[in-house]
């Protein structure tokens, strides 16, 4: 089962399974949070960050490019799983319900 926890500027998700909590979260910056997870040697939060498919980045500026409208890599992860280009277990928390479908 998963809850939001609002965060300044994204949202954590919280997954509880067996009184065991993992913490996902979406970032806008998921390769600098990478990274700056891997130099901090910090495991817990490398294992926090959810990394979509690459598809959903190159999708991402595609729709840009044509329209010139810069969405949320959840928007596109989103989008792409409703139209059933991305599998269930490829989206972060795809059952919740957002604002944009």
């Amino acid at each position: 089962m998963y809850y939001p926890i609002k965060v300044a500027t994204h949202a954590i998700y919280v997954l509880t399974m067996k009184n065991k909590h993992v913490k996902l979260y979406a970032s806008e910056n998921v390769i600098e949070e990478f990274y700056i997870a891997l130099a901090d040697n910090n495991s817990k939060r490398v294992q926090r960050i959810h990394i979509p498919k690459s598809d959903v980045f190159y999708v991402r500026e595609a729709i840009y490019r044509d329209t010139g409208v810069w969405y949320s890599l959840d928007h596109v992860e989103r989008a792409m799983y409703l139209e059933g280009h991305l599998n269930h277990n490829e989206v972060l928390d795809p059952d919740r319900e957002r604002e944009y479908g």
